[in-house]
């Protein structure tokens, strides 16, 4: 049956790519070398080590196989109109945009068997020295990462700002867990955030409690690593209040009872993110083990 490969890529960042070996869409369907860090029954994101020691990509492969899958897609629009890849790009190009603070795509593409989505991709460029929060805030609390007070502190003021700038400006993300925020933090000991895979929603289809919502996705991740406290300390300073008025403490009851929605689903990836990073280093470690065994064979045989 007919198929048809589609690539697009910010010439900015073609040379780079070319290097990596993501210029090609057979080739990036194809790829098995990479760090694989989130995976599921239809999706898969892999680091790519960049090129002479630079940032490297983030590749994330939307899967097809199966005709039901297709012809499910084909229904929800993407026959003629937009697959997850792009809608991706755009999302985060619309975030950029917007001056919030967002992980750089850099590529797109989709390979179609009669213009059906059989699968598509984004690519992103890595965001040196992020972990995602929820990885950063497991690390925090086994004492692989210290953390002071003000810290802390500083941290949740960061990111209720940067998550009612974002809402100020009518964009809602619609998939705000933790594990799709990036923090990376600077020299001083201060934070900063970085978004990824947005799946925006207008204000009218998402409803009036739209906000309410999207704070509950994010009282749902950070439930487990924070306190009560830290929570309320968060919708004051995305509310921009000193106090906690009546209504906003009516609104911090309703963001706990949406965040029990998601719990166990969150709990779940959060299990899934520690698992990945055992893996890794597990392969790592195995790498690293028959790296010295080659370099012994070879000292060996060259005596």
């Amino acid at each position: 049956m007919w198929q048809k490969d589609c690539i697009r890529i910010d010439p900015a960042y073609e040379t780079a790519l070319e290097r990596c070996g993501l210029t090609r869409v057979d080739a990036i369907l194809a790829r098995t070398e990479g760090r694989v860090v989130a995976w599921s029954r239809s999706t898969e994101t892999m680091h790519i080590p960049g090129p002479d020691g630079r940032p490297g990509f983030y590749l994330k492969r939307y899967y097809y196989p199966s005709w039901r899958k297709r012809l499910e897609l084909a229904f929800r629009g993407t026959f003629f109109g937009v697959h997850r890849g792009l809608a991706e790009f755009r999302a985060l190009q619309a975030l950029r945009l917007l001056g919030i603070p967002a992980a750089r795509p850099v590529a797109y593409g989709a390979r179609r068997v009669g213009h059906f989505v059989a699968a598509c991709f984004l690519i992103t460029e890595e965001v040196p020295q992020a972990h995602n929060l929820t990885t950063f805030a497991r690390h925090v609390g086994d004492e692989r990462q210290s953390l002071s007070l003000a810290q802390r502190r500083q941290m949740i003021r960061r990111l209720a700002t940067e998550v009612a700038a974002m809402h100020a400006a009518g964009f809602l993300h619609g998939q705000l867990f933790w594990r799709n925020i990036l923090i990376r933090q600077n020299p001083d000991g201060t934070a900063e955030f970085f978004f990824l895979d947005a799946h925006p929603r207008s204000r009218l289809r998402a409803g009036r409690n739209w906000w309410k919502r999207e704070l509950g996705q994010l009282a749902c991740s950070a439930t487990p690593f924070t306190s009560r406290t830290d929570r309320l300390r968060f919708l004051r300073a995305y509310a921009q209040a000193e106090c906690l008025p009546p209504a906003l403490k009516q609104a911090a009851r309703e963001i706990a009872a949406l965040a029990e929605t998601w719990r166990r689903h969150e709990r779940r990836r959060i299990k899934m993110d520690l698992l990945f990073e055992e893996w890794n280093r597990l392969l790592a470690a195995e790498c690293a083990g028959r790296s010295v065994q080659v370099a012994a064979g070879g000292t060996g045989s060259s005596q």
